[in-house]
């Protein structure tokens, strides 16, 4: 079973007032999203809930809601918002508050006043859900505009610059000042390498371990180049493209002065919208240009009126849009 509190509090973020016989009626008043330039603060949109002691004409809405959601017989929930009513006034007469939860607190003042304060933990506004307020935060820069300027060209020239080895930097010892570099192998160590591979590899061929008699020359092959021939699913594309412009050329010849209009904006991005969405829906001569200021979107062109008029009786018939034919 649901409460009548629980039920107001449901009602208010579908409707903007909610009647509770006897006792008033909750309003709720919408307050857009809010910038305080002197704290650097974003208030989310919310709404400002208030409460109306002279409205108290029986709407049925509360019961009707109760029936419905709550799983009890009309005349249950009935009895439930005389209750509730009743219990209120009872308690506020008695000098006590009535906190109604997720909507706020009700009693009389030293005038005998109604007052209501309203739950400001509550946000019936239902266009702001998962949003919450924040302060943004500024951005720091550690170095300025003219040092990351310098530090960039320096960069770049670090990377324009070849690489070269200084050979008395490397070989330098900091503890041994004036040590040499070794020394790299000469004409005479290519010699002699050279020398002692012919003498291994004769020594090979003498106690037979390598035949080099065994290695012949071949004749070189007489290369023939491959040809390739197309697939005969290969698309011939000069004859796509010649009926592609016989297509278009059919279409343009068809095509006349008078428009079918489907609406007319003040922005280009909103008739492109519509003129895409008439194309999807079967409508593939659909376009939009731009006429007085304005941004008007056609069904298509047409080149008497008898077939305009056809066009827009059918239109008319099959789909919701108001069109109009502009000659």
């Amino acid at each position: 079973m649901i409460s009548v509190a629980e039920a107001i509090s449901e009602l208010l973020f579908v409707r903007d007032t909610v009647v509770v016989p006897g006792l008033g009626a909750f309003v709720k008043k919408a307050i857009p999203a809010k910038v305080n330039l002197a704290d650097n603060q974003f208030a989310m949109p919310t709404c400002e809930l208030g409460f109306d002691a002279n409205l108290r004409e029986d709407n049925d809405l509360i019961v009707i809601y109760m029936t419905e959601n709550g799983g009890m017989p009309e005349g249950e929930a009935r009895k439930q918002v005389a209750l509730f009513v009743s219990d209120c006034f009872n308690r506020m007469k008695a000098g006590q508050k009535v906190t109604l939860k997720d909507l706020g607190t009700l009693y009389y003042d030293w005038a005998e006043d109604l007052v209501f304060e309203p739950d400001k933990r509550s946000n019936y506004n239902i266009d702001a859900f998962g949003l919450s307020d924040f302060a943004p935060q500024p951005v720091t820069r550690i170095k300025t505009k003219e040092e990351i300027k310098v530090e960039i060209k320096e960069r770049q020239k670090e990377k324009n610059t070849p690489i070269t080895v200084d050979e008395k930097a490397v070989y330098d010892d900091g503890d041994k000042k004036g040590a040499t570099p070794p020394r790299r192998f000469g004409k005479r160590a290519v010699l002699l390498i050279a020398l002692v591979s012919v003498i291994v590899g004769y020594g090979l061929h003498y106690f037979r371990i390598i035949d080099f008699g065994q290695w012949k020359k071949t004749e070189r092959g007489v290369y023939h180049p491959k040809a390739y021939s197309l697939p005969s699913y290969a698309v011939d594309w000069d004859k796509v493209v010649e009926k592609a412009l016989e297509r278009q050329a059919k279409r343009l010849a068809m095509q006349g002065e008078i428009r079918i209009i489907a609406g007319c904006y003040g922005k280009s991005e909103l008739a492109a919208r519509l003129a895409n969405s008439l194309r999807k829906n079967g409508y593939p001569d659909a376009f939009y240009e731009l006429r007085d200021k304005q941004w008007y979107v056609s069904f298509g062109r047409y080149r008497t009126e008898e077939e305009a008029m056809a066009v827009l009786r059918e239109i008319r018939t099959k789909t919701d849009y108001k069109a109009w034919i502009l000659k």
